[in-house]
């Protein structure tokens, strides 16, 4: 797990200019004794009173250092508006050993997209601020959330601080409904207030296992602790251990969120706001941290306005949990869900897809992003299969910079087969020339996945920055795919892909094959950018009879469309009284006549045997034989 930078961390402003020792007596004031069942009571009702449920009511009241000032603040509740969300919260001192350091923290967004964490998101009640978390084992949960809570302790620069003047900036926090194999419990989380939580519980010397099951309110060692904190609170006769507990025994004034209104449901809403709070100002996480923060948050900005590109058989929810990384057991191919991610995220800057994303990042940013972060964005999502390591900066960069090509914002992933989507690449390239269509974006999408995530990255950024016409991604996938070569090698370097081949030269006017070519030379960096320069201005170099038969179809609708361009022109020369000459000179050309008569008889036959080919088809598909 990587290091928590020290901007990333939760900064705990001073009482004072100085780094001094808080007298705990200054924070021990605010802890009260255990109240009698009747005050408990109270405070339950009080929050029934105010629309809760039984289950938060309770879960707030075991969690308030101080029973009056809960109801004082269950009367006057506040609201606080973020983006499209809105967050109904009350403010009081809460006992840290009722707050989990949360399972599903804003740290942990890389690891969950690449599904490294071993826990499962967060879901929620409907309707409810109540998130629930569902584990088979609270072992496994223990040990799954031991290494990033040793992480924060040792590398969170303001721990010290809380260790010697308790928390003196009050964070947000969340009820959770935790379910494993020793029962449900419901405890506060950790929702803005992680390295916090995690500072005062090694204060206390209390452990997760201790927050989660050991200190179940009302136990006795709960009540135990709690009277112990207040006979220190009151002392000042006590050891610095004793001292430094009851500085670390209360978050003070912490926000609890009890309500809110957003048009998704509390889980994703929460993780939106926690986005919102760390990134606005950006703060310094890890780079794909970040990434996937805002890469989830505008996918979920698309499902919601119904803008999320869906495949057919597929949802729109099954596309947004890919993209997401909620669903990791879907059929899609690792270079699908780039194509995928690369038409979701990188669409064109002038689509309604575009401005949905980069509200998205304000929301959480502030700021409007460039047009280059989409693809970031993009890049980060589809290479989600790949470690957070310095490899993945390179993978990153050289994909991001080959989808910033024009022709693949907004790429359509079809599902298509290589070898069908080079067919139809083919046509394209005969009739369009350089205008790349959809095939070709695709198949360019899916062969610029295995160029940067095969053995051996072949698609790299040039040392020499944007100089020369294939220094860099995008030009080299632009020249590679405006040549039928090209767009073959492309074929095959998705072959290969698939395979798990390294990529392998294709010898000129070759076809794709999906195995081990006798002799052929494996594609290299160096030699994949010397082929880019070779097909540069080459265009088509082999015409099957398929593209010869739509070339000749294409010209043919050329020249009707000139003929009848001619035709309308001789109707428009007028004499003097402005009357058309035609009209009164007429014209009759017996060679144009049985041309033009011999055409319509072609055409006519040309559509006789479009009809029978037809027919041929849907009876061959009634009957079962061919599909």
């Amino acid at each position: 797990m990587s290091h928590v930078s020290t901007s990333a961390a939760e900064p705990q402003p001073s009482f004072s200019s100085e780094s001094d020792v808080v007298d705990h007596r200054r924070i021990g004031e605010r802890l009260r004794p255990p109240a009698s069942q009747a005050v408990i009571d109270k405070s339950v009702a009080a929050g029934i009173a105010a629309g809760l449920s039984q289950e938060l009511a309770e879960t707030l009241t075991s969690a308030a250092a101080d029973q009056q000032q809960l109801r004082r603040a269950l009367r006057s509740p506040k609201t606080q508006r973020f983006g499209s969300e809105e967050f109904e919260y009350i403010e009081f001192d809460v006992v840290t050993w009722r707050v989990l350091p949360s399972p599903d923290n804003i740290r942990f967004e890389d690891e969950h997209a690449r599904g490294t964490i071993g826990m499962p998101r967060f879901g929620a009640v409907e309707g409810e601020a109540l998130l629930t978390f569902e584990m088979d084992s609270a072992d496994k949960l223990i040990d799954a959330m031991a290494p990033r809570i040793t992480d924060m302790v040792e590398n969170n620069p303001h721990v010290g601080s809380i260790l010697d003047r308790g928390i003196e900036t009050p964070g947000w926090l969340s009820a959770v409904r935790v379910t494993t194999d020793l029962g449900p419990v419901t405890r506060l989380e950790s929702t803005d207030g992680f390295g916090r939580t995690v500072a005062s519980h090694k204060g206390l010397g209390i452990t997760f296992k201790d927050v989660a099951w050991n200190l179940r309110p009302g136990s006795r060692r709960a009540t135990n602790l709690l009277r112990d904190l207040v006979e220190w609170a009151g002392s000042d006769m006590v050891t610095d251990e004793q001292a430094r507990r009851v500085r670390c025994s209360i978050m003070p004034n912490a926000r609890v969120i009890i309500g809110f209104s957003a048009p998704r449901g509390f889980d994703r809403a929460r993780r939106r706001f926690v986005a919102h709070l760390h990134m606005a100002p950006p703060m310094n996480f890890s780079t794909a941290t970040t990434l996937n923060a805002k890469a989830n948050a505008a996918v979920d900005n698309l499902y919601e306005r119904g803008l999320l590109p869906v495949p057919s058989g597929m949802t729109a929810e099954a596309v947004r949990d890919i993209l997401d990384g909620s669903d990791r057991e879907h059929d899609l191919l690792p270079d699908q869900v780039a194509v995928l991610a690369c038409g979701a995220l990188n669409p064109h800057p002038n689509k309604r897809q575009a401005r949905a994303v980069n509200e998205a990042i304000v929301d959480l940013t502030g700021a409007k992003p460039k047009l280059e972060e989409r693809t970031q964005l993009a890049a980060e999502v589809a290479l989600r299969g790949f470690p957070a390591d310095k490899r993945l900066t390179a993978l990153r960069s050289s994909l991001d910079r080959a989808w910033r090509w024009s022709v693949l914002r907004g790429v359509e992933l079809t599902c298509s087969t290589p070898l069908d989507l080079l067919s139809k690449a083919l046509r394209e390239l005969v009739q369009a020339g350089e205008a790349a269509g959809p095939a070709i974006a695709e198949l360019a999408a899916l062969a610029s996945y295995h160029l940067v995530g095969g053995r051996t990255q072949l698609l790299t950024r040039s040392e020499f920055g944007g100089r020369g016409s294939n220094t860099e991604p995008q030009q080299i996938m632009r020249q590679l795919a405006k040549t039928d070569v090209g767009l073959r090698q492309l074929c095959q370097i998705v072959l290969d892909g698939r395979a798990g081949r390294d990529p392998q030269e294709l010898a000129k006017g070759a076809m794709p094959q999906d195995m081990r070519i006798a002799d052929a030379d494996i594609l290299t960096p160096e030699r994949l950018r010397e082929l880019a320069d070779l097909f540069e201005g080459e265009g088509i170099t082999h015409v099957s009879p398929e593209d010869r038969f739509a070339l000749a179809l294409k010209e043919f609708q050329v020249r009707l469309d000139d003929l009848l361009d001619a035709a309308q022109r001789v109707s428009d020369v007028t004499g003097q009284d402005g009357v058309a000459l035609v009209d009164m000179l007429g014209y009759d050309n017996s060679n144009v006549r049985n041309t033009l008569v011999e055409i319509t008889d072609l055409v006519s036959e040309w559509r006789g045997a479009r009809r029978r080919a037809d027919r041929m088809r849907a009876d061959l598909d009634e009957s079962g034989d061919a599909r």
